[in-house]
């Protein structure tokens, strides 16, 4: 039984059936689960800012030492850490800060390209990345987003039709020359990507709080801090896209 509503921190979080139905084995195994210590969201939010550290040394060497030439393959690198992150049965701390570090070789890469075409455009798309995630945190507070089943359900499958969306687009970026983004409706598109990002924080938001509840082991801190993390990442990188069409269209 899934205890989680996010699909990446729900990775090797699930518990047994009924304690009528577990044998001595899994008994013992709940026991242990039940007296280790517990994850905390004081916990969470300590390794949250550690691999915000992480990202920001990576994107501060790209930026300071002119480094642009390394997103490309950093994207690439980051991506496979964060798949080996979100489907290993086995936490790893090393790969999350890896995975982070990465991306901010990424971020800061396309955060200068866009920079030299539109100066100004890499700061307004923090301001604008803080502003959206503070505001989604203000929601998911005072409940005026529910992150029930439904809403879970629709989120998944909006989530993986984009991903192939996005799969789909890079190879055209890649081989073709061309993008959707590039067309007319590419602002719209893009702003379908921002909102998409800012309402998967909420089921970042929820599987904290679910696995506090539950008393979810400490290392599970490091899950809920690589969900958060990647889920901003993408806010920006969201946000950059969305700033440059309309940049470009002035």
């Amino acid at each position: 039984m899934a205890i989680s509503h996010n699909p990446i921190f729900n990775q090797a979080m699930q518990t047994g059936a009924t304690v009528s139905r577990l044998d001595q084995e899994q008994v013992d195994q709940e026991f242990g689960r039940l007296t280790q210590t517990p994850m905390t969201i004081e916990g969470t939010a300590a390794k949250v800012l550690g691999m915000f550290v992480a990202v920001l040394l990576g994107a501060g060497a790209t930026w300071f030492l002119n480094l642009g030439s390394l997103a490309l393959p950093a994207m690439f690198v980051g991506l496979g850490l964060g798949l080996w992150a979100t489907f290993g049965k086995t936490v790893r701390p090393g790969v999350m800060i890896a995975y982070a570090l990465a991306q901010g070789l990424f971020i800061g890469g396309i955060s200068m390209m866009f920079e030299a075409m539109y100066p100004g455009i890499a700061q307004t798309a923090v301001l604008g990345t803080l502003a959206t995630a503070g505001a989604m945190f203000a929601a998911y507070r005072f409940g005026w987003v529910k992150v029930d089943a439904r809403f879970t359900r629709i989120m998944m499958f909006s989530l993986i039709g984009y991903s192939v969306f996005a799969l789909v687009n890079l190879g055209f970026a890649m081989f073709a020359g061309s993008s959707v983004y590039s067309s007319p409706f590419g602002w719209l598109i893009a702003l379908v990507g921002v909102g998409l990002a800012a309402f998967t924080l909420n089921l970042d938001f929820e599987a904290i709080r679910e696995g506090v509840a539950n008393r979810m082991p400490q290392e599970m801190e490091w899950r809920a801090a690589f969900g958060l993390t990647a889920s901003l990442i993408w806010l920006y990188v969201e946000i950059l896209r969305l700033l440059a069409i309309f940049n470009s269209n002035d």
